[in-house]
């Protein structure tokens, strides 16, 4: 998970939310045109990731005839919403956008994003209040320092207590995050893995026709920990920010990272 920034409000919520205060995240998506506006302004303001895992939120592909790896994911569940109360269904703020977590046969690449019952994200969240538990994306996770850390040879993503510590965020709601949104389910840490092989054979290739490591890994943060024409970001941002190190650290300074 890496700190995600939120983008204005988009103009049909807040027409829509307005107008009629008390209704239901069902009731205002029921209009394609007011949902995609959504969709598209959260895909937008986490360039692309996963709010939760950091994969890459596939759009619908209908040549392979496979739906979008993406939906509307509400932090505070909707369901918690009291009759004159807060309206978490319509609040701005309280929306993520999240992939199917393993949970979608028909989900565009569904050979291997489809790996039920190995769920993660919001599918083992589900209508769960786990606002005091786990991490906020919007709120919780800092730009600098990296608070999670992920291991090459398993892909296994962990706490980093230090830097945790230093950013005064607990630790043990770091690991609660891992736990509860199940980060480390076998899917994950499979693509993970295959992301950071990859770089490892990069450095690996730079080493062999003389580059230094240092230079090296400068090179690879350069060319990796950049938004591409898209403006989106690299999937499993944070594993490869952990394994280039200071070299990372060192370029989303220079390129004036914020989330």
């Amino acid at each position: 998970m890496k700190k995600v920034l939120k983008g204005q409000e988009p103009s049909l919520l807040k027409s829509y939310r307005t107008s009629t205060p008390g209704n239901t995240w069902e009731a205002f998506s029921k209009k394609t045109g007011r949902k995609t506006q959504v969709q598209q302004q959260l895909k937008a303001d986490q360039n692309g990731l996963c709010a939760y895992c950091e994969i890459d939120l596939l759009d619908a592909d209908e040549d392979e005839n496979g739906v979008a790896d993406f939906r509307v994911e509400h932090f505070h569940p909707k369901s918690a919403t009291v009759a004159g109360s807060h309206n978490w269904h319509l609040d701005w703020h309280n929306l993520l956008g999240c992939c199917h977590g393993g949970s979608k046969n028909d989900v565009r690449d569904a050979n291997t994003r489809f790996t039920s019952p190995d769920h993660s994200c919001d599918v083992p969240k589900a209508n769960q209040n786990l606002t005091s538990v786990i991490l906020n994306p919007l709120t919780g996770v800092p730009a600098f320092p990296g608070v999670f850390k992920c291991d090459r040879a398993t892909g296994m993503l962990s706490v980093n207590t230090n830097n945790c510590n230093k950013a005064g965020i607990s630790p043990v709601q770091a690991q609660q995050t891992i736990d509860e949104l199940r980060l480390n389910a076998d899917r994950l840490k499979r693509f993970r893995k295959t992301v950071l092989d990859r770089l490892n054979y990069q450095l690996q290739e730079q080493v062999k026709i003389g580059i230094a490591v240092p230079q090296a890994m400068d090179q690879l943060a350069q060319a990796y920990l950049c938004k591409n024409n898209q403006q989106q970001w690299p999937a499993f941002f944070t594993s490869i920010r952990d394994y280039l190190g200071p070299a990372a650290e060192k370029q989303l300074q220079a390129i004036g990272y914020q989330g």
